[in-house]
C-alpha cells in the first residue's frame, strides 16, 4: 500500500484526497493533507480523521511518503515539487508544470539527479479513449502523411463569476495567465502528444467580455514542416465546440466530445491523383472506410463521480508500485512540451509576431515580468 499526500485541498485537490480516503484508488492509502487554508484542512480532517499540516516540509518530515500529489496555484508548483524530491519523495503535479518552461527545468533536472524519486503530470485527457486511438492510428500510420490539423476549443465556459471565486485566476501574478494556461493546457499536451512540436507559432490572444487581466480568447497557426495546425480556443462561447480534426493523406480522424469518427482510405491522396481521368478523380480509387468510437457510458459515469484525474493517480500509484517512471501515462518532463506551445503563444501576441522554437525562455520570463507589473499598477 503506498503512502500519498495531496497538497492543496482546493477545487481539484480535495477531489484528489478524496478519492484517495474513500479508497478509489486501489493500492494508495491517504496518510496526510497540506494547505495554507486552515477551515479545509479542519473540514477535510473531521470528516476523513488523517493529519493536516499547513506547511509542506513539516510534513515531509514528520510523515513517511511514497508520494506527493501537488494541487496548489501554478505558480508553486515547482517549489512545493522540489522540497518532495528533495526528500525522495515522488510526486504528481496538476497542470501545469510550472508557469514558465525555464522555472519547468529546474524540477525536471531535479529528477534527472534523483532516478529512485518519479515525477508524474496529471495530464488526464490522455486516458481518453479516443485520443488514445487516435494516437495509435498516427503512431502506425493509418492514416498516412498529416496534411492538416484543427483544433476548436470553445467549450471552457467560464463567468465573471468564476473569475471573481479566486484573486489568483486569470492574473498574470496568480496564475501566469489565462485560458491557454488554465483550461487549453490540457488540449495543447493532447495536440503535442498527437502530432508533435511545432517549428514555429504565430498567435493572436484576446480578452473578450470579462473584467481579466489575461486572454480568454485565443487563436494560433502552429507551423510544422510539411502542414499547418489552427488551434483556436475561448472560454466565453455559448454553446461551445471542442473538435479536433487530423487529416492525413490516407485517411481523416474527427474527434468530438464524446464520440470519434476516423476514415480509412484505400489508396493515398498521391495514388488517386496519379490514376485519375477524371477532374474529381476517379470514384473507385477514392473509396474509405468509416469507423466510429464513443467515450464509452461506463466511462462517463466514472467520470462523473470521480473524475478522469483518479485514473492518473491509480497510474501514478502502479507506477511506484514497479518504480518505473516509463509506466507513467505521463512523464513530468512531457509537461514541459504544452507550456512550450503556451509561452510561445503568449509571446507571439505581445511581440505581433511569429515565434520559433525552441523558445527563447529568458526572453519570455522578462516579457512575463512586465506583464505582471503592469497588472499591479492597475490595482493600485
Amino acid at each position: 500500500m503506498k503512502r500519498l499526500a495531496v497538497v492543496g485541498i482546493g477545487r481539484m485537490g480535495e477531489r484528489h484526497a478524496r478519492n484517495i480516503a474513500k479508497g478509489v484508488i486501489k493500492g494508495g492509502k491517504l496518510i496526510a493533507v497540506c494547505d495554507t487554508d486552515s477551515e479545509k484542512l479542519k473540514a477535510f480532517a473531521d470528516k476523513y480523521k488523517v493529519p493536516t499540516y499547513s506547511c509542506v516540509e513539516d510534513m515531509l518530515s514528520k510523515e513517511q511518503l511514497d508520494g506527493v500529489i501537488v494541487a496548489t496555484p501554478h505558480y508553486s508548483h515547482v517549489g512545493v515539487a522540489m522540497a518532495c524530491v528533495d526528500k525522495g519523495v515522488s510526486v504528481l503535479v496538476e497542470k501545469p508544470i510550472s508557469v514558465t518552461v525555464k522555472e519547468g527545468e529546474i524540477l525536471t533536472a531535479a529528477l534527472k539527479k534523483r532516478p529512485d524519486v518519479i515525477g508524474a503530470m496529471m495530464f488526464n485527457q490522455r486516458t481518453n479513449r479516443m485520443y488514445r486511438k487516435a494516437k495509435a492510428l498516427i503512431t502506425e500510420g493509418k492514416i498516412g502523411k498529416i496534411q492538416r490539423v484543427n483544433f476548436t476549443v470553445t467549450d471552457w465556459y467560464r463567468t465573471q463569476f468564476y473569475y471573481d471565486m479566486g484573486g489568483w485566476r486569470a492574473s498574470w501574478s496568480g496564475e501566469g495567465g489565462g485560458t491557454l494556461i488554465n483550461q487549453c493546457v490540457h488540449q495543447l499536451d493532447i495536440l503535442q502528444w498527437l502530432i508533435g512540436m511545432p517549428n514555429s507559432v504565430r498567435a493572436y490572444c484576446k480578452t473578450k467580455n470579462r473584467n481579466i487581466s489575461t486572454e480568454n480568447d485565443v487563436t494560433a497557426l502552429l507551423q510544422y514542416e510539411d502542414f499547418d495546425c489552427v488551434f483556436t480556443a475561448s472560454t466565453h462561447e455559448v454553446p461551445g465546440t471542442n473538435r479536433l480534426e487530423i487529416a492525413g493523406d490516407r485517411g481523416k480522424i474527427v474527434v468530438e466530445k464524446y464520440k470519434m469518427s476516423y476514415w480509412l482510405n484505400e489508396k493515398t491522396e498521391d495514388c488517386i491523383n496519379r490514376l485519375s481521368t477524371r477532374d474529381y478523380g476517379n470514384k473507385k480509387d477514392k473509396k474509405s472506410k468509416k469507423y466510429k468510437l464513443g467515450y464509452g457510458l461506463s466511462r462517463m459515469i466514472y467520470d462523473g463521480i470521480y473524475g478522469q484525474q483518479a485514473r492518473i493517480i491509480s497510474n501514478f500509484v502502479k507506477a511506484l508500485d514497479s518504480k518505473d517512471s516509463k509506466d507513467l501515462t505521463a512523464r513530468i518532463e512531457e509537461g514541459l512540451l504544452g507550456l512550450e506551445l503556451i509561452n510561445a503563444m503568449n509571446m507571439s501576441s505581445w511581440l505581433h509576431e511569429r515565434v520559433s522554437l525552441p523558445l527563447n525562455k529568458d526572453r519570455y520570463c522578462e516579457l512575463l515580468e512586465e506583464k505582471i507589473k503592469q497588472e499591479k499598477a492597475k490595482c493600485q
